[in-house]
């Protein structure tokens, strides 16, 4: 008689498919997955990792190519995975037309670009046969060896090289209370509410990492494993104040292990970057001797105008970006490989609910002084408000909250789930908002390409532009003056008017 043996089910092969966006705010969205690729290999499951290049869809909502659709159908049908997980969400029948192409498998939306801590949670709930005696581990997330491999199916360049994103202790440490803020006195805020108003980052760190820099130092090493084309550079965006806290160390770590050749990318406050001028100025020669560059990106300034800025509590002056702003400067002319900062990376947001024509003087006062900032970058950029955030709670104090979105989807990067909704706004003085309409028509004007269609022959028509990068300032502040003479302006056409364009036919502004 044959002895009786146990049956042991095949190990679960899972697919994760990644929806890799060309714009530069949204990619790699998939911070989670080499925990998930490692994870699932100490649990003795199968996993494989594939990408597709995408066209970024601000409304995350994606409708594949049908070539794309294609490869992607081929893959499942390969990889014999008993589930596919996709980080964005496909149009209502594209996922339906795939989830039927693979009877008897499970296809999972996993937004894997929120903190990779959330894995475990996630396969508890999606995996019940998963070892719940290894996901108690409570340092599981520093055990795991997180695994990079995985293959681009339709090779897009953007795809190839992503930014690596590395979370590495709480978002942000900055908590100035908001009880101190004159602005939210009499608002019902959460206990120890602090920080910028607008932020909507977590603060805290809900499962404390032993050792920040080793944990990033090991996710680094991980990523440096993989291949990239010849001559490409590896790049990592730093979430968390931990690292930037402890550069030095963690610089000083990766060296000693031997790596090379990579980008490292840091998003400071202002006063935390003024702090660590000493720090950054030792690790310079470090970096070149490593082949490693420090980059600096998004560092925001929010608001030039005081009442602007303490509404937003963000706590820095106009001195400290003064003092933040030379200092970059003369490290980038002496370190031009080793410390970049593109001009562009300084950010702003122009306009609120309160913003009023003193405030935007103010505001184009300073940015002509600062040559790192971008005046076609930040001049339509505006607040954007969430649910139960401070600010949003003072906005609706303010009677400034309104039922319904009006003009077109704002896409800053902010918003990074399908289901996530702004809160629509309006401006108290409406004659700022007819500024807003304008600053949008000119930033999109400065901003296009030559793929982009014809320009807006209204914006053209009105200065002659240089053979480089239009500014819109000096047309924006031309406006600004404008509007302060004649405040009863009541649309953007009157105001285009007042500039000394004719009028639009009705058939026309209906098309643009």
């Amino acid at each position: 008689m044959t002895p009786h043996r146990p049956h042991h089910p095949p190990p679960l092969r899972l697919l994760l498919v990644e929806l890799a966006p060309d714009d530069p705010t949204r990619r790699f969205r998939t911070s989670a997955y080499p925990f998930l690729m490692g994870l699932a290999r100490s649990l003795g499951w199968q996993a494989s990792w594939c990408a597709l290049g995408v066209r970024c869809e601000p409304t995350l909502r994606y409708l594949l190519e049908p070539g794309d659709l294609k490869l992607l159908r081929a893959e499942v049908a390969r990889s014999r995975a008993g589930a596919v997980i996709i980080n964005e969400r496909l149009q209502d029948a594209q996922a339906r037309a795939l989830a039927a192409a693979i009877p008897g498998r499970r296809l999972i939306y996993y937004h894997a670009g929120e903190d990779y801590r959330e894995i475990i949670g996630f396969v508890r709930q999606e995996f019940l046969d998963a070892d719940e005696s290894r996901l108690r581990d409570p340092r599981l997330i520093e055990r795991i060896q997180p695994d990079f491999s995985r293959r681009v199916l339709n090779q897009a360049p953007w795809a190839a090289n992503p930014l690596v994103r590395v979370r590495a202790g709480e978002f942000c440490p900055y908590r100035r209370p908001l009880a101190r803020n004159p602005f939210f006195r009499g608002l019902s805020l959460p206990p120890g509410a602090g920080g910028c108003s607008f932020c909507s980052a977590p603060h805290a760190d809900s499962s404390p990492l032993r050792d920040p820099v080793s944990f990033a130092v090991r996710v680094v090493a991980a990523a440096l494993r993989q291949p990239v084309p010849e001559g490409v550079e590896r790049r990592f965006e730093f979430e968390g104040g931990a690292i930037w806290a402890r550069l030095e160390e963690f610089f000083k770590a990766l060296a000693a292990r031997r790596l090379r050749g990579a980008e490292f990318w840091f998003s400071p406050r202002v006063d935390t970057l003024l702090a660590a001028r000493p720090a950054i100025s030792r690790c310079l020669p470090l970096l070149a001797r490593q082949g490693f560059a420090l980059r600096l990106y998004t560092m925001g300034l929010e608001n030039f105008s005081a009442r602007e800025n303490l509404r937003l509590n963000k706590g820095i002056s106009a001195a400290q970006i003064r003092a933040a702003a030379d200092f970059i400067a003369a490290t980038a002319a002496r370190w031009p490989r080793e410390f970049r900062f593109p001009c562009g990376n300084m950010s702003m947001i122009m306009f609120t609910p309160w913003t009023t024509l003193a405030d935007l003087r103010i505001n184009l006062r300073h940015m002509s002084r600062y040559p790192l900032i971008s005046g076609s970058e930040v001049i339509d950029q505006r607040l954007q408000l969430f649910p139960s955030l401070p600010i949003t709670l003072l906005a609706r104090r303010d009677g400034l909250v309104t039922r319904k979105r009006t003009g077109p989807f704002y896409n800053s990067g902010c918003i990074v789930r399908f289901d996530q909704e702004e809160v629509p706004w309006r401006f108290a003085r409406p004659e700022v908002g007819v500024l807003y309409d304008f600053a949008r028509r000119l930033a999109g004007f400065c901003r296009r390409r030559p793929e982009d269609g014809p320009a807006d022959p209204r914006i053209a028509a009105l200065q002659d532009w240089p053979e480089g990068p239009p500014d819109p300032l000096p047309l924006f502040r031309r406006a600004l003056a404008v509007m302060t003479r004649c405040p009863g302006t009541a649309s953007e056409d009157q105001l285009l008017q007042l500039l000394g364009c004719t009028p639009m036919p009705a058939r026309t502004r209906e098309r643009s």
